[in-house]
């Protein structure tokens, strides 16, 4: 064969290889696309405390084991029509794969109706479970608590009610590891225990490719787990402040008979 007729053959044979690398890379990328994790919560206005302090955690929980998993932190708005407008665009990003919410706004009936991921609502904000996709990081009887007391699980404040919350208080070598995450991190509040449990229950279930409802967590909190939503044996804990330190009053498991 001619020289120039074999190098045209060797330019087409090389073009096509080229055209079924780039189509073969394409598919790779596509197939290997990176996983998300939202954090949908207040981080603007009086309440961004909530979102950054579960910020904190969420990461550190990304940091003790998360893959390839990506975070994103959006803020809610500060109301619930801003707060429907966030997970709408969420709904638009295919990588979204999860979906962890705080705040009266983020956990209202009409952002949880709009939602088409797993969404793990963790505190009590005064809204109860209203949509399949939502899961309850709570014991039952906490999911419909005021949300001032959830404020006051940040730090301590002028009412001597007492909190109730299925956190435990973050250990010594938590709360060491928290704090140097960033320059910024204030010392973990109550949620910060479960937004870390329910971050490594997530990411776990993504790195082994099964359903939240079927995910399960050996956490700080005990055992991680949903049933028909609601965290099964959720812990109810009772704490109050003496002065500016946290006192838990009681710990007790859920009662297996209660139906959510």
């Amino acid at each position: 064969m001619p020289a120039k007729a074999l190098m045209s053959v060797f330019v087409k044979t090389w073009g096509l290889f080229a055209i079924w690398l780039a189509l073969a890379a394409c598919t790779v990328m596509e197939s290997g696309r990176v996983k998300k994790i939202a954090l949908l919560a207040p981080f603007e206005g009086p309440h961004r405390a909530i979102g950054y302090n579960a910020l904190y955690a969420l990461r550190l929980a990304r940091a003790d084991g998360g893959g390839d998993v990506q975070l994103l932190a959006v803020d809610d708005g500060g109301t619930v029509d801003s707060a429907l407008k966030r997970m709408q665009a969420l709904n638009l990003d295919p990588a979204v794969a999860a979906i962890l919410a705080l705040g009266q706004a983020a956990s209202h009936p009409s952002v949880q109706q709009v939602n088409d991921r797993p969404l793990i609502i963790i505190g009590s904000w005064g809204h109860d479970r209203a949509d399949e996709h939502t899961f309850y990081a709570a014991h039952p009887s906490i999911a419909q608590q005021r949300l001032d007391s959830d404020l006051r699980l940040l730090g301590p404040g002028a009412s001597e009610t007492d909190l109730v919350s299925s956190g435990r208080p973050a250990d010594a070598d938590f709360q060491r590891r928290y704090m140097q995450s960033d320059w910024h991190a204030p010392a973990p509040n109550l949620l910060a225990t479960v937004i870390y449990d329910m971050g490594r229950l997530a990411l776990g279930a993504l790195e082994s490719a099964v359903s939240i409802d079927h995910a399960q967590h050996e956490g700080i909190n005990g055992t991680i787990q949903f049933v028909d939503g609601y965290w099964q044996d959720a812990p109810r804990r009772v704490f109050r402040y003496d002065g500016e330190r946290l006192v838990m009053l009681s710990d007790e498991g859920s009662d297996p008979s209660m139906t959510p």
